[in-house]
């Protein structure tokens, strides 16, 4: 038990002993910053209505309404992007109503060539026969 005590002596005072200081140099790290309140507006502004309105149609365009939906998107996100450029509504809803009035030309355009192609195959499968 010579040398197997002495190395479990060595353990025990190593695990009795207190841990070493920290560094004369260490520093606690800065604080975090303060919470933003998770707000788009600088001033605590909250998107208008219609911001709103254009990105649910616009999204809704390629979920389930299709150009049901895209045009009034594209309508509304337009007349909401001019408002907030003219001041008439909150700054905040800018990049929804832009987003909203793209998603909505997008499927527009989108539509109009799933129209014209599957109008193609129909004329070309009359003149087959």
């Amino acid at each position: 038990c010579l040398n197997g005590c002495a190395d479990r002596r060595r353990l025990e005072r190593k695990r009795r002993s207190p841990p070493p200081p920290p560094p004369s140099d260490f520093s606690a790290p800065p604080p975090p910053p303060p919470p933003s309140g998770g707000s788009t507006g600088s001033s605590g502004e909250s998107a208008s209505t219609n911001a709103i309105i254009a990105l649910v149609l616009g999204i809704a365009a390629y979920v389930c309404l299709g150009i049901f939906a895209a045009i009034p998107a594209w309508i509304v996100g337009k007349k909401e992007i001019k408002a907030i450029e003219e001041g008439r509504s909150p700054q905040a809803g800018l990049t929804m109503a832009k987003i909203g009035m793209w998603l909505g030309i997008v499927n527009v355009i989108l539509s109009v060539l799933f129209l014209l192609v599957y109008l193609l195959i129909i004329v070309a499968s009359l003149l087959s026969n």
